[in-house]
């Protein structure tokens, strides 16, 4: 049949129709092929959730606490470690006003806090927390604060709260 004559025949209501019918068609053939991609995406996932599932189990063995205990560093290297922390903010240029430091012991662990305000940039400073965090795996990062004096700044004041984790002397 000539497309003119069925324009005639069925008018703009009908084409309209006619048109949303073959949409609705095309819809129904994705809308079926994006089904089975999603069942074929979730099987996978099953199957490498199910593959991670021993690797998971056997890496949450339990450690004794003994055995976390002996991991962490003696109180004899206290001081050295806090020298540490306190020359790498010097070597990477971070302006310290000054440090305050507070031990506390319980059941044969020690934690010294230690209160850092220092200033410099943003990237000084970010190379500063990963540096320390690398070098000592007994530090741990409490809290940062950070202030910019003015928004044009390239300076952050920033005071970090750290704490050095240890073995208590017995």
């Amino acid at each position: 049949m000539n497309l003119r004559l069925l324009s005639k025949k069925l008018g703009a209501p009908g084409l309209a129709g006619l048109a949303a019918l073959l949409l609705a068609a095309v819809a129904i053939m994705l809308g079926q092929r994006w089904d089975a991609q999603a069942n074929a995406l979730q099987a996978e996932a099953r199957a490498l959730r199910a593959k991670a599932r021993p690797a998971a189990t056997a890496a949450a063995v339990p450690v004794s606490v003994q055995q976390w205990r002996a991991t962490l560093p003696a109180s004899a290297q206290r001081q050295q470690r806090l020298a540490d922390l306190l020359e790498l903010s010097i070597r990477l240029d971070l302006n310290g006003a000054r440090t305050e430091h507070r031990l506390a012991t319980s059941e044969g662990l020690e934690r010294l806090r230690v209160t850092m305000p220092v200033t410099g940039s943003y990237a000084q400073l970010r190379r500063f927390i990963g540096a320390a965090l690398e070098h000592d795996p007994a530090l741990s990062l409490d809290s940062i604060k950070l202030r910019r004096l003015s928004p044009m700044s390239a300076e952050v004041d920033a005071e970090l709260q750290w704490s050095l984790h240890g073995r208590a002397a017995p």
